[in-house]
């Protein structure tokens, strides 16, 4: 996604998020949640799927995160941002709120407190689950629907390699198992870059 695309899915979303939540509907708010983590995170839709509130450490700034490398399951810690944290403290508050509404105590344990962090009406969500709200963000955004959960992953590894320009740090962000992998995704030219060169391209003084 470029910046103006990220820019609306945001807004759109966010907004929606507002009226759900004031409707005392579910799916807005979870989709603003997503939408957020995933961009902020750059994490596999499996891997969201598997968070649980206690893997959101509020103080530290921090996820842990459970990732499959080499065929093995690890957790990692995570650290995430300002704007991430300030979201998921709201977020946390409106789901321990709501749980309690659902009578969450009857459902395992998917009580306010702990449990799976994202949740609709039947319980946890799943990796499915979790792309259907995705999508339906994008439709509402009206952007193209081939733009995943995991071009949020993407997105964030190309700007946060803009940002820094630190390699390591975007091979731990995505979790990659060798650098090797980030590089040969990432440490590229960008299809934005290659466009911007090629723009104007003989638009220059003087004839050859």
């Amino acid at each position: 996604m470029d910046a103006n695309e990220v820019k609306r899915l945001r807004t759109v979303t966010e907004a929606q998020a507002i009226v759900d939540l004031q409707k005392g509907r579910i799916q807005g708010v979870v989709g603003w949640m997503l939408v957020d983590l995933a961009l902020g995170t750059g994490l596999r839709v499996s891997e969201v799927s598997a968070l649980t509130v206690e893997d959101v450490d509020l103080n530290r700034g921090a996820l842990k995160v459970t990732r499959l490398k080499r065929k093995r399951k690890r957790a990692e810690t995570l650290a995430i941002g300002r704007e991430l944290v300030e979201h998921l403290k709201e977020y946390l508050a409106w789901r321990t709120g709501r749980l309690d509404d659902m009578e969450a105590s009857r459902r395992g344990n998917l009580t306010g407190a702990k449990g799976a962090l994202f949740v609709g009406q039947r319980g946890a969500l799943t990796s499915r689950g979790l792309q259907q709200i995705w999508t339906s963000a994008i439709r509402r955004a009206g952007l193209p629907e081939e733009l995943s959960v995991h071009s949020a992953r993407h997105t964030l590894a190309v700007y946060l390699l803009k940002k820094t320009g630190n390699l390591r740090q975007v091979q731990k962000q995505l979790g990659h198992a060798s650098p090797a992998v980030t590089a040969n995704m990432y440490a590229d030219i960008s299809f934005e870059d290659m466009q911007s060169g090629l723009n104007g391209l003989y638009e220059t003084e003087g004839t050859v």
